[in-house]
């Protein structure tokens, strides 16, 4: 499925489910859920406007594996095309906006597509928690 999910003006908690999805929280500060089997092709959700330093995303520990419960270390985390270390397992491509999960960094697995967001953000690894 494809949906478009909306909150609106207050503290809203989306999570788009499988599916190539369109999320768009509005005003207040919005956390965006994933907790989906990863799917480059028929899973990436597209958050039409998070806002860095009020929304947060946050991603199920049983799906992101290589990450610890809790708020995400600045050493998971990395603006660029792809990890450069064995720790980096959360990618945000700034030129495209695309979030990429990466299970082993700069190992030998692919990075996998889950989301989009506007290009150029200043996103770091305070804008996510692993649930």
């Amino acid at each position: 499925l494809a949906n478009t999910i909306l909150g609106n003006g207050a503290a809203n908690t989306i999570a788009g489910g499988g599916g190539n999805d369109t999320l768009k929280g509005y005003a207040g500060a919005d956390t965006f859920v994933f907790n989906t089997l990863l799917d480059a092709k028929q899973n990436v959700d597209t958050i039409a406007d998070f806002a860095v330093g009020q929304d947060r995303i946050a991603l199920d520990g049983a799906i992101f594996r290589a990450l610890d419960l809790g708020s995400l270390k600045a050493s998971d985390f990395v603006i660029g095309k792809l990890a450069a270390t064995a720790d980096q397992n959360v990618i945000y491509d700034s030129g495209t906006g695309k979030l990429f999960y990466d299970a082993d960094g700069a190992g030998g697995a692919a990075q996998v597509q889950f989301a989009s967001l506007s290009p150029g953000l200043k996103l770091a690894a305070d804008s996510f928690i692993i649930l």
